[in-house]
Order: C-alpha cells, then sequence, then structure tokens
C-alpha cells in the first residue's frame, strides 16, 4: 500500500511539469522539429506563408495524418496568436497538394480556461476537432477533404438537459443519428436512439458538391423484427429520400431484397411497406425529438403527445396490379372528412428492381396537417418512421423480417425516425469550398 502511494506521488510530481509544458504550448522551431518525422523539410518550410512571425505563435495540439484521401500526410494544428487578446485559438489544416502542404482551412475557436480543451486528431481519413463548449459540454467535429471542398462528415455532442445528459452523434454522410440519454446522477442509460434522418428539400433543387440527400440504412440495428431471419443487407436493407413542395410530400424508398415477395391476393403474405408520421411539434429549445419539456423539467418521450398518421402500402405486383395505399391512424377521431377526401390525392409508384424494388409515393400536407405545410423559415423536423416486412418465404409468413428506418421500440415513441424540412436555400450539414475565392478571383479577372 506504502509503496502504491509511493508511486502515485512519484508519478503526479512527473506530470505536473509536464501538464504545465503542454499548457505553455510550443515555439515553431521546437513545433516544426517535431513534424521532421512525418515530412520533409521542404515541405515544413511551406508553413512559413501561414506563420511569417514566429515570436508571434504558439503551438499546441497537432497531428498528422491523410484525411484528404490522397494517401500522403496532411497536418492539423492548434495555434494561438500571441498579439490577438482574449481566449481566440485557431485550428489550421493543411493538405498534400502537388507537394506542397497547402492551407485549405483556418477555423476560430475559443477556450474556456486552457488552451488544451481546443484539439486535434487524425484518424480513419478524417480530422476530428474537439471543442469545449461549456462545463460539462463538449463537441467533436470530424473534417474530410475530398480535393474540392473541406466536408464535414460527423459531429459529437454532449449536452445537459434538465436532469438527463444527452450524448449525441450524427453521421452527415450517411444521415444517421446516434443518441444516448442517461440520468445525469446515476448514470443509468434511460434512452438508446438509431435512426436515419431524411432531409427534404424543396422539389426541383439540386444539391451542391458534398451534400448527401439519401440516407442509406444497412446495420441490424434496424431489424425490429425476425433478427435471426436476416442474413445482411442484401436479404433487407432501405435507402430513403425525399422532397417537397407547397401541396405535397414525395418520399423515395428503394429496398434491397434478395426474394420479393407479392402475393396473390389482398390477404396473402407478402412484403409490404408502413409509413408513419408523428404530428407532435416540439419546442425548438429541445436538441431531440426524444425529450419533451414539462413545466419542471424534461421527460422521454414514451406515448405519443399528438395523433400518429399511417399508411401502409401494398405493393401489387409490379405489373398488371397496381400498388395500393391504406390510410392507417393511432386515434380514430383522425379520419376526418378532410384527410379521407385528401387520401384521395395520395399517389403511387412501384417499380421491380433487379435486386429489390423502389417505391415513389406523394402524399398532400393535408393528409398529414395544414400546420405543417410550408413555407419553412426553419429546419422542420417530423418524426418518421419507415417499416419494411420482408417476407422471403410465403409459405412460412411466420419467418419475416422487419426493417426500419430506426432502431424502433414498440411502444416507445422516441425511437423513431425523423425527416427534416429544409428551407430554401439551406442544406443538411456544412461543405466549405476550399478554392470558391480564387475561382471567382479568375472568373473576375477574366471579365464574367
Amino acid at each position: 500500500m506504502i509503496r502504491s502511494r509511493a508511486f502515485g506521488l512519484v508519478l503526479v510530481g512527473l506530470l505536473v511539469p509536464m501538464v504545465g509544458l503542454a499548457q505553455q504550448g510550443m515555439m515553431r522551431e521546437e513545433f516544426y522539429r517535431k513534424l521532421e518525422s512525418y515530412f520533409d523539410r521542404e515541405l515544413i518550410g511551406d508553413l512559413n506563408v501561414a506563420f511569417p512571425s514566429p515570436e508571434n505563435v504558439v503551438f499546441y495540439s497537432w497531428d498528422a495524418g491523410d484525411f484528404s484521401g490522397d494517401g500522403n500526410y496532411d497536418l492539423a494544428c492548434v495555434v494561438r496568436n500571441r498579439a490577438e487578446k482574449g481566449k481566440r485559438l485557431w485550428v489550421y489544416l493543411f493538405v498534400d497538394v502537388d507537394g506542397f502542404l497547402t492551407q485549405i482551412a483556418a477555423k476560430e475557436y475559443r477556450f474556456i480556461e486552457l488552451p488544451l480543451e481546443v484539439g486535434v486528431v487524425v484518424r480513419y481519413g478524417v480530422c476530428y476537432i474537439t471543442e469545449k463548449l461549456e462545463q460539462f459540454n463538449w463537441r467533436i467535429t470530424g473534417f474530410r477533404f475530398d480535393g474540392i471542398a473541406l466536408i464535414k462528415t460527423s459531429e459529437f455532442h454532449t449536452h445537459r438537459l434538465g436532469s438527463f445528459t444527452q450524448e449525441q452523434t450524427i453521421n452527415y454522410v450517411t444521415l444517421q443519428r446516434n443518441e444516448r440519454w442517461t440520468t445525469t446522477r446515476s448514470g443509468n442509460l434511460e434512452l438508446e436512439r438509431k435512426c436515419g434522418i431524411v432531409p427534404l428539400y424543396p422539389r426541383g433543387v439540386t444539391l451542391s458538391h458534398g451534400y448527401q440527400r439519401r440516407a442509406h440504412l444497412t446495420s441490424v440495428d434496424y431489424v425490429v423484427r425476425g433478427a435471426y431471419y436476416w442474413q445482411g443487407p442484401e436479404d433487407c436493407s432501405l435507402t430513403i429520400g425525399g422532397a417537397y413542395d407547397s401541396a405535397f410530400v414525395y418520399l423515395s424508398l428503394v429496398v434491397r431484397d434478395d426474394q420479393v415477395v407479392t402475393g396473390y391476393c389482398d390477404t396473402c403474405a407478402a412484403d409490404r411497406i408502413e409509413l408513419w408520421f408523428d404530428l407532435y411539434q416540439g419546442d425548438s429549445s429541445v436538441p431531440s425529438l426524444a425529450v419533451r419539456r414539462t413545466k419542471r423539467s424534461y421527460i422521454i418521450r414514451q406515448r405519443p403527445d399528438a395523433p400518429l398518421i399511417g399508411l401502409g402500402l401494398h405493393l401489387g405486383d409490379f405489373a398488371g396490379k397496381p400498388p395500393t395505399v391504406k390510410l392507417l391512424v393511432s386515434d380514430s377521431s383522425m379520419l376526418t372528412r378532410l384527410r379521407l377526401k385528401s387520401l384521395a390525392d395520395v399517389a403511387i409508384y412501384g417499380e421491380l428492381q433487379s435486386d429489390g424494388y423502389a417505391v415513389r409515393i406523394r402524399i398532400p400536407w393535408l393528409l398529414l396537417a395544414a400546420e405543417l405545410a410550408p413555407p419553412h423559415s426553419r429546419p422542420s423536423v417530423l418524426g418518421f418512421l419507415a417499416q419494411v416486412t420482408d417476407i422471403d418465404n410465403e409459405f412460412r409468413p411466420e419467418e419475416a423480417t422487419v426493417f426500419a428506418n430506426a432502431m424502433y421500440q414498440s411502444g416507445v415513441v422516441a425511437s423513431e425516425g425523423e425527416m427534416i424540412a429544409m428551407p430554401p436555400g439551406e442544406q443538411f450539414g456544412t461543405v466549405e469550398y476550399v478554392h470558391a475565392d480564387a475561382i471567382v478571383g479568375q472568373l473576375r479577372r477574366r471579365g464574367f
């Protein structure tokens, strides 16, 4: 015991000066010497364009790795300019372009107490930037450079809300959201949520380079029933995209299915799809559909706080028998005359493909709720659950697999998926075009 305590005191004694040195940072000459293990001196010299005055810059966190996908080392570093007042830091990103270390970004951050609260690391082809936003609140953002733009690939965020702590990861490449809600004091897990995000863009909009339109869902986490019979993404998986105009929502669902079963009658076992829309519109200050604000605190949404509207899609036979739609509701009071009339404006089209089938459906806003219709001044989130029932053998309907766009728990509305109606001019994610200013300058000089 005495030995352990003595070892601990020695370890603390060694760590204190190391932490102190790390807090002081490195001057340019020391930083350049550390880079010699990764870069030639000629490439290191390219950094002098970004850091011309060695007496004014101090380097803290840094890492070298490939986040541009060309197989060469790139560089990320956290820099503080002594000439600047306040708690301001800069994260510089450099990539190897034709044998030169070229600056592609200089992003501003602020620390609260120590400069080490902002850090960088390069792993798995992505540069991650960590920042402390406030006490118990951190954010980690991933970036990748594809030769044209710096693309935000993911964002991890911790947040305390009432008695809960939220850990959330958004993947902007696959359009998926992972959430963990725990009780702050006990650490008990209250809800684990994983779902696809379906961004709805105004109809006819062409997305800029680097943005994603469709959520690709292939994980076993989305098999909500019959996982024993699921053989992998080739057996059943789902891709969803969408758009909207002033009157309709347009959804495109592509189902990968190695054995499409259409059925001979309406009651026969067959592949089918159910779409459910949660009409609850939460407080914009609450960061997730999973939580609802009460008078005193926040609670996990277990039951629907508003009626659910659903559509049951029967696929037909992709030949002479067309697909059909059936209205589903959680509350019979939702069967209003207006809603039943708007059901006639639902249009559906199915197409058989070599590896499955595709379904395109047009849904009136009036069928859902008139108050959800555009125009939208900000991104509008709507709870959305798509469930695909996959039957590989019509004579064994009990061996069905249900694949969804969320890791859905029956009876827990907080575990549903979501769609986001984007206002005109906005896109889901962040893409910074590195050479945009240079291209615009060239065009202006040429008279454009």
